[in-house]
Protein backbone atom coordinates (compact mmCIF):
# COMPACT_ATOMS: atom_id res chain seq x y z
CA UNK A 1 0.00 0.00 0.00
CA UNK A 2 2.85 2.38 0.82
CA UNK A 3 4.38 1.73 -2.60
CA UNK A 4 1.12 2.61 -4.34
CA UNK A 5 0.77 5.76 -2.29
CA UNK A 6 4.32 6.77 -3.16
CA UNK A 7 3.58 6.41 -6.89
CA UNK A 8 0.44 8.54 -6.59
CA UNK A 9 -2.02 5.71 -6.97
CA UNK A 10 -4.86 5.12 -4.57
CA UNK A 11 -5.74 1.58 -3.63
CA UNK A 12 -8.96 0.27 -5.12
CA UNK A 13 -11.85 -0.04 -2.76
CA UNK A 14 -12.90 -3.61 -1.99
CA UNK A 15 -15.80 -4.84 -4.12
CA UNK A 16 -19.13 -4.78 -2.37
CA UNK A 17 -21.18 -7.89 -2.43
CA UNK A 18 -24.32 -7.49 -4.59
CA UNK A 19 -27.31 -8.85 -2.75
CA UNK A 20 -30.56 -9.30 -4.71
CA UNK A 21 -33.60 -8.80 -2.56
CA UNK A 22 -36.34 -11.06 -3.74
CA UNK A 23 -39.92 -10.92 -2.54
CA UNK A 24 -40.66 -13.96 -0.42
CA UNK A 25 -43.40 -16.21 -1.90
CA UNK A 26 -46.57 -16.59 0.20
CA UNK A 27 -46.78 -19.85 2.09
CA UNK A 28 -48.73 -22.59 0.30
CA UNK A 29 -51.73 -23.61 2.38
CA UNK A 30 -51.80 -27.22 3.34
CA UNK A 31 -54.54 -29.19 1.62
CA UNK A 32 -56.22 -31.74 3.81
CA UNK A 33 -56.23 -35.24 2.35
CA UNK A 34 -59.62 -36.44 1.06
CA UNK A 35 -61.63 -38.43 3.59
CA UNK A 36 -61.47 -42.18 3.17
CA UNK A 37 -64.28 -43.75 1.20
CA UNK A 38 -66.89 -45.41 3.42
CA UNK A 39 -66.69 -49.15 3.53
CA UNK A 40 -69.75 -50.49 1.66
CA UNK A 41 -72.23 -52.26 3.89
CA UNK A 42 -73.51 -55.57 2.65
CA UNK A 43 -77.22 -56.24 2.44
CA UNK A 44 -78.73 -58.09 5.38
CA UNK A 45 -81.13 -59.86 3.01
CA UNK A 46 -78.60 -60.84 0.33
CA UNK A 47 -75.15 -60.91 1.97
CA UNK A 48 -73.24 -60.96 -1.33
CA UNK A 49 -74.87 -57.70 -2.55
CA UNK A 50 -74.06 -54.18 -1.41
CA UNK A 51 -76.83 -52.46 0.51
CA UNK A 52 -78.69 -49.81 -1.47
CA UNK A 53 -78.34 -46.59 0.51
CA UNK A 54 -81.58 -45.21 -0.97
CA UNK A 55 -83.59 -47.63 1.17
CA UNK A 56 -81.72 -46.97 4.41
CA UNK A 57 -83.95 -45.63 7.15
CA UNK A 58 -87.22 -46.78 5.58
CA UNK A 59 -89.55 -48.92 7.66
CA UNK A 60 -89.00 -52.59 6.90
CA UNK A 61 -85.85 -51.99 4.86
CA UNK A 62 -83.23 -54.73 5.08
CA UNK A 63 -81.22 -53.64 2.05
CA UNK A 64 -82.99 -55.91 -0.45
CA UNK A 65 -83.01 -54.18 -3.82
CA UNK A 66 -81.10 -56.38 -6.28
CA UNK A 67 -82.55 -54.59 -9.33
CA UNK A 68 -81.74 -51.10 -8.04
CA UNK A 69 -85.34 -49.91 -8.36
CA UNK A 70 -84.82 -47.49 -5.48
CA UNK A 71 -82.49 -45.47 -7.70
CA UNK A 72 -85.02 -45.26 -10.52
CA UNK A 73 -87.02 -42.25 -11.73
CA UNK A 74 -89.89 -42.77 -9.27
CA UNK A 75 -89.69 -41.23 -5.77
CA UNK A 76 -88.80 -43.80 -3.13
CA UNK A 77 -91.71 -42.63 -0.92
CA UNK A 78 -94.19 -43.27 -3.75
CA UNK A 79 -92.78 -46.75 -4.29
CA UNK A 80 -92.99 -47.59 -0.60
CA UNK A 81 -96.60 -46.39 -0.45
CA UNK A 82 -97.43 -48.56 -3.46
CA UNK A 83 -95.85 -51.56 -1.71
CA UNK A 84 -97.92 -50.93 1.43
CA UNK A 85 -101.14 -50.60 -0.57
CA UNK A 86 -100.50 -53.83 -2.46
CA UNK A 87 -99.68 -55.54 0.83
CA UNK A 88 -102.94 -54.38 2.40
CA UNK A 89 -104.98 -55.58 -0.57
CA UNK A 90 -103.26 -58.97 -0.47
CA UNK A 91 -103.83 -59.32 3.27
CA UNK A 92 -107.55 -58.81 2.64
CA UNK A 93 -107.42 -61.20 -0.33
CA UNK A 94 -105.69 -63.98 1.61
CA UNK A 95 -108.25 -63.62 4.40
CA UNK A 96 -111.01 -63.75 1.78
CA UNK A 97 -109.59 -66.90 0.20
CA UNK A 98 -109.71 -68.77 3.49
CA UNK A 99 -112.93 -67.17 4.72
CA UNK A 100 -114.77 -68.10 1.53
CA UNK A 101 -113.84 -71.74 1.96
CA UNK A 102 -114.95 -71.76 5.61
CA UNK A 103 -118.34 -70.03 5.28
CA UNK A 104 -119.34 -71.15 1.77
CA UNK A 105 -121.02 -74.38 2.91
CA UNK A 106 -123.43 -72.30 5.02
CA UNK A 107 -124.37 -69.91 2.21
CA UNK A 108 -126.97 -70.10 -0.50
CA UNK A 109 -126.28 -69.95 -4.22
CA UNK A 110 -124.46 -68.24 -5.83
CA UNK A 111 -122.32 -67.63 -2.71
CA UNK A 112 -121.86 -71.28 -1.76
CA UNK A 113 -118.89 -71.88 -4.06
CA UNK A 114 -115.94 -73.20 -2.02
CA UNK A 115 -113.30 -72.55 -4.66
CA UNK A 116 -112.42 -68.81 -4.26
CA UNK A 117 -111.60 -68.34 -7.94
CA UNK A 118 -114.88 -69.85 -9.04
CA UNK A 119 -116.63 -67.86 -6.32
CA UNK A 120 -115.36 -64.62 -7.81
CA UNK A 121 -116.75 -65.61 -11.20
CA UNK A 122 -120.13 -66.32 -9.54
CA UNK A 123 -120.43 -62.82 -8.07
CA UNK A 124 -123.20 -60.83 -9.83
CA UNK A 125 -122.10 -58.00 -12.11
CA UNK A 126 -123.43 -55.31 -9.79
CA UNK A 127 -121.41 -56.82 -6.97
CA UNK A 128 -118.22 -56.40 -8.99
CA UNK A 129 -119.21 -52.82 -9.79
CA UNK A 130 -119.67 -52.08 -6.09
CA UNK A 131 -116.18 -53.38 -5.31
CA UNK A 132 -114.58 -51.31 -8.08
CA UNK A 133 -116.49 -48.15 -7.14
CA UNK A 134 -115.59 -48.50 -3.45
CA UNK A 135 -111.90 -49.04 -4.22
CA UNK A 136 -111.86 -46.06 -6.59
CA UNK A 137 -113.60 -43.82 -4.06
CA UNK A 138 -111.04 -44.66 -1.37
CA UNK A 139 -108.18 -44.00 -3.78
CA UNK A 140 -109.58 -40.63 -4.86
CA UNK A 141 -110.35 -39.56 -1.29
CA UNK A 142 -106.85 -40.32 -0.02
CA UNK A 143 -104.60 -39.49 -2.99
CA UNK A 144 -103.75 -35.98 -1.67
CA UNK A 145 -103.76 -36.89 2.01
CA UNK A 146 -100.63 -35.60 3.75
CA UNK A 147 -99.77 -38.65 5.79
CA UNK A 148 -97.15 -38.79 8.49
CA UNK A 149 -95.34 -41.63 6.74
CA UNK A 150 -95.89 -43.38 3.39
CA UNK A 151 -99.10 -45.39 3.57
CA UNK A 152 -100.74 -43.24 6.24
CA UNK A 153 -104.20 -42.29 4.93
CA UNK A 154 -105.78 -41.32 8.23
CA UNK A 155 -107.67 -44.58 8.70
CA UNK A 156 -107.29 -45.57 12.34
CA UNK A 157 -110.68 -46.46 13.87
CA UNK A 158 -109.05 -48.02 16.94
CA UNK A 159 -106.80 -45.03 17.62
CA UNK A 160 -103.62 -47.09 17.64
CA UNK A 161 -101.56 -44.21 16.24
CA UNK A 162 -103.14 -41.23 18.02
CA UNK A 163 -99.89 -40.71 19.96
CA UNK A 164 -97.71 -41.30 16.94
CA UNK A 165 -97.06 -44.21 14.63
CA UNK A 166 -95.00 -46.83 16.41
CA UNK A 167 -92.08 -48.14 14.41
CA UNK A 168 -92.85 -51.73 15.44
CA UNK A 169 -96.38 -51.43 14.05
CA UNK A 170 -95.16 -49.95 10.76
CA UNK A 171 -92.57 -52.70 10.30
CA UNK A 172 -95.08 -55.40 11.22
CA UNK A 173 -97.56 -54.14 8.63
CA UNK A 174 -94.97 -54.15 5.85
CA UNK A 175 -93.73 -57.64 6.75
CA UNK A 176 -97.26 -59.04 6.90
CA UNK A 177 -98.06 -57.33 3.60
CA UNK A 178 -95.03 -58.83 1.89
CA UNK A 179 -95.90 -62.28 3.20
CA UNK A 180 -99.50 -61.84 2.04
CA UNK A 181 -98.38 -60.92 -1.49
CA UNK A 182 -96.37 -64.14 -1.70
CA UNK A 183 -99.23 -66.15 -0.18
CA UNK A 184 -101.78 -64.68 -2.59
CA UNK A 185 -99.65 -65.75 -5.55
CA UNK A 186 -99.12 -69.20 -4.02
CA UNK A 187 -102.86 -69.63 -3.44
CA UNK A 188 -103.57 -68.81 -7.08
CA UNK A 189 -101.06 -71.36 -8.32
CA UNK A 190 -102.19 -74.02 -5.84
CA UNK A 191 -105.89 -73.68 -6.72
CA UNK A 192 -105.32 -73.65 -10.47
CA UNK A 193 -103.05 -76.70 -10.38
CA UNK A 194 -105.05 -78.81 -7.92
CA UNK A 195 -108.57 -77.61 -8.62
CA UNK A 196 -109.18 -77.56 -4.88
CA UNK A 197 -109.57 -74.78 -2.35
CA UNK A 198 -106.64 -73.83 -0.15
CA UNK A 199 -107.56 -75.61 3.08
CA UNK A 200 -108.93 -78.72 1.35
CA UNK A 201 -105.74 -79.21 -0.62
CA UNK A 202 -103.47 -78.34 2.30
CA UNK A 203 -105.00 -80.93 4.64
CA UNK A 204 -104.92 -83.63 1.97
CA UNK A 205 -101.57 -84.66 3.45
CA UNK A 206 -103.46 -86.05 6.45
CA UNK A 207 -105.78 -88.14 4.26
CA UNK A 208 -105.16 -91.90 4.22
Amino acid sequence: TSALAFNGMRPAAPARAMVRMETAAPPVPEVAPPPPKPVPKMSAAVPFLVENLATRGLAGSIGFDPLGLSNGPLPIEWMQEAEIKHGRVCMLAVTGFIGQEVIAPYQQAPFNEINPINAFAAVPFLGIVQIVVLAGAIELATRNYAGRIPGDIGFDPLGLSKNGIKEDFAIAEIKHGRLAMIAFLAFQVQINLSGQAVLAHTFDIFSP
